[in-house]
């Protein structure tokens, strides 16, 4: 499964795309403007998102917007997708 989300904000620069997944990473932009946040968002789905056999990528246009592209694996046909409580 892929969900993709797209903004049309500032976009990110080619050099703050490559470290935007890394905890606690804050590009230039969010700290020259006083934007809240201690870069963690990013960080914890692509934690999250690898934990389940998935991925997560980024791509941008600065002036244009950015993609986020998440992508997790379907279980196949006969796979017990139900939770289970522990014994």
């Amino acid at each position: 499964m892929t969900i993709a989300v797209i903004d049309r904000g500032v976009g990110i620069d080619a050099e703050d795309l490559t470290r935007v997944f890394e905890r606690f990473y804050r590009t230039r932009y969010a700290h020259d403007n006083a934007i809240q946040g201690v870069g963690l968002g990013l960080w914890l789905v692509k934690t999250i998102a690898e934990a389940h056999g998935g991925t997560i990528t980024a791509t941008s246009t600065p002036g244009e917007g950015s993609t986020f592209t998440l992508t997790l694996p379907v279980p196949s046909a006969g796979h017990d997708t139900e939770a289970k409580a522990p014994p």
